[in-house]
């Protein structure tokens, strides 16, 4: 498959998104691409610091250099945006979603916390942000544990629903995936989303792995609470009908009504924990990119992508089923960015690397196909990335110059063995 034209775009582009520190931001730091001057977004910087460190097996590194980015550089602002982060932390361990040195957003979530309004803590990637700077380096003291562990405590006592075992959102502002149904525009704390659980075990797993290494005793916390997590995950939100993991509502209220001296619903109150919000989408094959399933799960989930189109089109994975009601290809004018339906390659990433993680060499090798052509097609015939695409055609949707969630796509460029 052709992959030249892709390598030749990451080498143009990639030093445009690494950015000198300013004002707030202290440290050098990482943005989306084009139009995010001044924002450092959690996710959009790991995946590109991710693509940076697979860069670094693709390309030589004289290569590298000659399109500005030396090592030093590259570590720079994986590490930098992990303690530009850091500094953004409150004293009871919060940390915002973003933070900016200018724009519509800067100051916004720290403004908003100092009010009492409670949004969403940052996106479940820090710990992994650390973790895959720390290993890239080879050295593991550059950052205060002490807040990651805050951090990841924040999550325990502000978005987690000790009744079902799972992480909620405090609302749908700056959930990752805009407009995920099982979310977006749902009531405040009721959506433990299945991308937020999976990436949250992801993150015990590497704060165990950083507290491990040096020793901390709190990494057995951290062990338990990642083993916690995928129990839950696998008795909560698999479904054994129809062979998927659901999202799961976990807003259970039981109405109090005495007649007589009777309380009503008393005889027999609800034993579940959550019900399933039955709505696929691109998350619900998460836990094989995290590794949470069993091998027999796996095998049942790759149903939904081969018995017909609805899922898997022909650049990739719809972010949304298209038999979905809310499956929707219309171009968003401005925020929410559109996930109900539209190609994005960090969905067709995780999904094949969740493939790949359990030998399903045939479906991943399809996925990898799609997106590379996917890809190819936009470079020759618009000559940039963009932020989505029609999953039937590959037009672009919107934003010319998004980097972030394209440049993993440096991990496909090569069949895994």
């Amino acid at each position: 498959m052709e992959t030249e034209n892709i390598k030749k775009y990451f080498l143009q582009n990639i030093k445009n998104i690494l950015k000198p520190p300013a004002a707030n931001l202290r440290y050098p730091f990482i943005v989306p691409g084009a139009g995010y001057m001044s924002e450092l977004w959690g996710w959009d910087a790991y995946w590109v610091a991710l693509a940076l460190r697979k860069a670094f097996g693709v390309f030589d590194e004289s290569e590298l250099e000659r399109a500005g980015i030396s090592r030093e550089t590259a570590i720079a602002h994986m590490r930098g945006s992990v303690l530009d982060f850091l500094d953004s932390q409150q004293a009871d361990g919060y940390i915002p979603v973003m933070t900016a040195s200018e724009g519509l957003f800067a100051g916004f979530f720290e403004s908003e916390y100092k009010k009492g309004i409670p949004h969403n803590q940052h996106l479940p990637f820090l710990c992994r942000f650390a973790l895959l700077a720390s290993e890239f380096s080879g050295e593991y003291d550059w950052f205060d544990t002490d807040k990651l562990v805050a951090y990841t405590e924040y999550f325990e006592q502000k978005q987690y629903c000790k009744r079902s075992g799972l992480y909620f959102w405090q609302d749908d502002i700056m959930i990752g995936i805009d407009n995920n149904p099982t979310v977006f525009a749902r009531p405040p704390a009721s959506s433990a989303d299945i991308f937020l659980n999976c990436f949250m075990y992801l993150e015990y797993d590497a704060l165990y792995e950083l507290l491990n290494k040096s020793g901390d005793g709190r990494a057995e916390h951290a062990l338990e609470m990642r083993e916690k997590l995928k129990e839950a995950v696998n008795s909560e939100m698999w479904d054994e009908r129809d062979g998927i993991y659901y999202s799961q509502d976990i807003n259970l209220h039981r109405t109090k009504c005495v007649v007589k001296g009777v309380e009503l619903h008393s005889g027999l109150p609800p034993h579940w924990n959550s019900v399933p919000l039955k709505i696929r989408f691109w998350g619900c094959f998460l836990p094989m990119y995290a590794g949470i399933c069993s091998p027999e799960r796996a095998q049942r989930m790759c149903a939904h992508l081969t018995e017909n189109d609805d899922i898997l089109a022909a650049f990739g994975i719809r972010t949304l089923a298209k038999n979905e009601k809310a499956y929707s290809l219309v171009k968003s004018a401005g925020n929410p960015s559109n996930w109900l339906g539209a190609i994005w390659t960090i969905a067709n990433y995780c999904v094949y690397k969740g493939l790949c993680r359990y030998e399903k060499a045939e479906l991943a090798e399809k996925v990898r196909g799609a997106t590379l052509d996917l890809l190819n097609n936009s470079l020759s015939k618009y000559g940039d990335f963009f932020e989505s695409y029609n999953p039937d055609s590959g037009a672009p949707f919107m934003h010319a110059g998004f980097l972030s969630h394209n440049l993993p796509v440096i991990d496909m460029l090569e069949k895994e063995s």
